[in-house]
């Protein structure tokens, strides 16, 4: 298990090392620069853009550039932003709050009710609860995350006393906070649990057909337990697979119900760094978002292990 998991660190420090080359290359390749977006495309002199460019180090060659800037991100420090002088870092763990938590939360009820509305269906094959779970799966993975954030806006909010636009932190009490976040987490978890769902139908399905489930019939195991620990846990290996995967998904796409919302989040952070060409900001919230995926794989890795008894021999 040690050397398992010490592989995996190594194998996501090189996926780190190679996330911020191609970060930091991309960044450059955008169309547009910098100074262009400090000082307008017209009406600038070219010695004032040459001495922004000197004080961000652009008039450097590109592969200095990036070992200074690897240099400063290893020792926690991802520079400032261009247009209002704040610390990325402090700019991106207060827009990263919102946007976590969205995603995290619709990741893990989509988790829990897929789950159970997968796991009925497959055990009652055919039946109305399979059709209904089935025709649920289908809406959700047939409506965009933002026509079922618009749909929700207009049928939803004002009957429920729920909150239409912006965000409410914890510190605000849990009861405004809940209000704020009631819209866009189901906005963003209806897709995942119609995804899910069908995932969990297939792979319960699967399982019950497996000859150990046979022989823990035949020996009389009791229904609960055999669901327990013969069905559900061998079909938890794709779930966990994909949900871990879909957790990255969500967090990169939560811009557009950021939008929706207008929630200040993630997405508004990356939109406005991209439209002014703020490179700090854009390398800062991808290294983020590409560090959280690594993060994820490996913790999907170790879970998987866990779940399925022949990976821990291996």
């Amino acid at each position: 298990m040690l050397r398992f998991v010490v592989s995996r660190v190594l194998s996501a420090i090189a996926a780190l090392v190679l996330l911020t080359l191609a970060t930091f290359l991309l960044v450059r390749l955008m169309p547009g620069d910098l100074t262009t977006s400090l000082t307008g495309v017209d009406g600038a002199s070219a010695e004032a853009k040459a001495a922004i460019a000197a004080e961000y180090g652009l008039d450097q060659p590109v592969p200095e550039q990036y070992v200074r800037w690897l240099g400063h991100v290893l020792q926690g420090d991802l520079g400032t932003t261009a247009l209002t002088g704040q610390p990325v870092t402090e700019a991106l763990a207060t827009k990263m709050v919102p946007s976590l938590q969205i995603a995290v939360i619709a990741v893990v009820l989509s988790v829990v009710i897929a789950i159970a509305l997968g796991t009925i269906a497959a055990l009652r094959r055919g039946r109305a609860a399979d059709r209904a779970a089935s025709g649920v799966a289908l809406v959700g993975t047939s409506l965009p995350d933002f026509v079922v954030g618009l749909l929700l806006l207009v049928f939803v909010a004002k009957n429920a006393g729920l909150a239409t636009f912006g965000y409410e932190p914890l510190s605000s009490g849990v009861g405004e906070w809940a209000r704020h976040m009631v819209l866009p987490v189901t906005a963003l978890s209806l897709g995942l649990v119609g995804l899910l769902t069908r995932l969990t139908r297939t792979s319960v399905a699967d399982t019950l057909q497996q000859d150990f489930v046979r022989t823990a019939r035949s020996k009389g195991v009791s229904g609960r337990r055999m669901l327990s620990r013969h069905v559900l846990r061998p079909s938890m290996i794709p779930i966990v697979t994909t949900a871990g995967l879909q957790l990255v998904a969500v967090v990169g796409g939560v811009v557009v119900i950021e939008v929706v919302f207008s929630i200040p989040g993630m997405g508004k952070f990356i939109y406005d760094g991209m439209r002014q060409r703020d490179y700090a900001v854009i390398q800062a919230a991808t290294l983020a978002i590409g560090c959280m995926a690594i993060g994820v794989n490996v913790l999907v890795d170790l879970i998987y292990r866990y779940l399925d008894p022949r990976m821990r021999s291996s």
